[in-house]
């Protein structure tokens, strides 16, 4: 997928603008399936040079741009977290979600690790390239685990102390060099709760005998890194007293009961 400067639009380019996990939509339609920005509104940021960055990507015929904060208001539009929009509109949440993965991994990747150059963007590859080192830097794609954990009718879920700080969530974490997938999650449930459990499902008949995961996902996070999240699932066995996780701001039970009512799915996700 190339990412280049040069807005080749056609009627069907969608156009994202975003600021501080904020997206710039149209606020005089309430249709959820047209409430993005038009191709006036992204051009008229790039006359006025208010982009920080931006690419346009053929392939998936989208627009995006990191627009410079305390830019004035435009006309008919208006702010929403990006979360709030992922909620409206799931069949354009896809392409947003990558937009904005590839515009903060271009931030914080701008020059050579190795020279120092500044970076250009490949021409036909979903990259940056230094002239000097002959040198391609691609997003990088991390492992990741999921657990959910549960006992009788009740799930284990955790709330984030530094990101996502309004919602539970199953227990996650980044696989480490070495590592098992089967290791990353006791140890991750393990230095968050306290908890050692006891991983469930089929067990396969091989040499290395591993247990057989509920699924596995693609997730782009905001920060630009591409994560692909195995799933698992998992009972309690017991709990002992570990230091606080910094991670962790708090974890508990919860009822299916809490979780089918409104007001609380709102408020925790799975």
């Amino acid at each position: 997928m190339s990412m280049i400067k040069q807005l080749l639009a056609n009627d069907e380019t969608l156009y994202f603008i975003f600021c501080d996990n904020h997206i710039l939509t149209n606020s005089n339609c309430e249709n959820p399936t047209n409430i993005l920005i038009s191709k006036d509104v992204f051009q008229k940021c790039l006359d006025y040079h208010c982009a920080k960055d931006w690419f346009y990507t053929p392939e998936f015929n989208y627009a995006a741009m990191f627009i410079e904060e305390g830019t004035p208001k435009l006309k008919d539009t208006k702010w929403i977290p990006v979360r709030t929009f992922f909620a409206i509109n799931e069949s354009i949440s896809p392409y947003v979600a990558h937009g904005l993965s590839l515009l903060n991994w271009r931030s914080q990747v701008r020059f050579c690790s190795s020279c120092g150059t500044p970076l250009y963007d490949h021409k036909s590859e979903t990259a940056r390239y230094c002239i000097q080192c002959n040198k391609n830097f691609y997003p990088p794609v991390s492992p990741c685990v999921i657990v959910r954990i549960t006992k009788d009718d009740k799930i284990l879920l955790a709330r984030h102390s530094h990101r996502n700080t309004d919602v539970f969530t199953c227990l996650a974490g980044y696989v480490e060099p070495g590592e098992t997938l089967e290791e990353c999650v006791e140890r991750e449930v393990f230095e968050e709760t306290g908890y050692k459990i006891e991983l469930l499902g089929e067990r396969f008949p091989r040499e290395d005998d591993f247990i057989k995961p509920l699924g596995i996902q693609n997730n782009r996070g905001s920060n630009g890194e591409q994560h692909i999240d195995i799933i698992y699932a998992a009972r309690p066995l017991n709990r002992v007293k570990v230091e606080a996780d910094d991670e962790i701001k708090n974890y508990r039970w919860f009822t299916r009961e809490e979780l089918e009512k409104k007001s609380t799915i709102q408020l925790y996700r799975i």
